[in-house]
């Protein structure tokens, strides 16, 4: 039962080929990996960060934020609410 595996990530595309097995219970219980060789490897690309996602972008725009509070509160222009 040979097959193609197409993973992606942030390092590039990649396609890997599984070599034939008769199944995968059988090879769980034989203890038998099932081996994929590297058919294709595109990298090259920029890789992506969290940073790079509209989460990030909100997550660095809160970082400011609360870098901002912090010297504010440093500085003594913000006080501490008891």
């Amino acid at each position: 039962m040979p097959g193609y595996v197409l993973s992606y990530n942030s390092y590039g595309l990649l396609l890997s080929q599984n070599k034939p097995f008769e199944s995968v219970e059988k090879a769980i219980k034989e203890e038998k990996d099932i081996i994929s060789q590297i058919v294709v490897k595109k990298t090259g690309v920029v890789r992506k960060t969290v940073g790079d996602t509209d989460i990030g972008k909100k997550l660095k725009i809160q970082i400011e934020d609360l870098l901002e509070l912090l010297k504010n509160y440093q500085n003594g222009e913000l006080k501490q609410i008891n």
